[in-house]
């Protein structure tokens, strides 16, 4: 389950949540950050309010990487985020 203070993400974060096979609830603030997003090994995500369209996107994407990579192993790989990020988000765009 996802929960959010901002309903455009939803739908990506539904979409990374499933095709990731995640099993845990997810927590997703956008708020005033000064990086773009983090995740915390609670699933706990946030989103810096700054970011607009695809880097917005791509962002939830990532940070829901490293939500299934603590649910695997307990340890974020920013290498493997970073590649998965792009793949998530241009999978969800031929499906939206």
């Amino acid at each position: 389950m996802i929960y959010s203070n901002n309903e455009d993400v939803y739908d990506v974060a539904a979409f990374c949540y499933n095709k990731l096979k995640l099993t845990r609830n997810v927590s997703i603030e956008v708020k005033p950050l000064e990086v773009d997003g983090y995740c915390y090994t609670n699933s706990f995500i946030e989103i810096s309010d700054t970011l607009k369209g695809i880097e917005f996107y791509t962002t939830i994407c990532h940070e829901l990487v490293h939500c299934a990579q603590y649910e695997r192993c307990g340890n974020a790989n920013e290498e493997e985020a970073y590649r998965l990020e792009k793949e998530l988000y241009e999978s969800w765009r031929e499906v939206c």
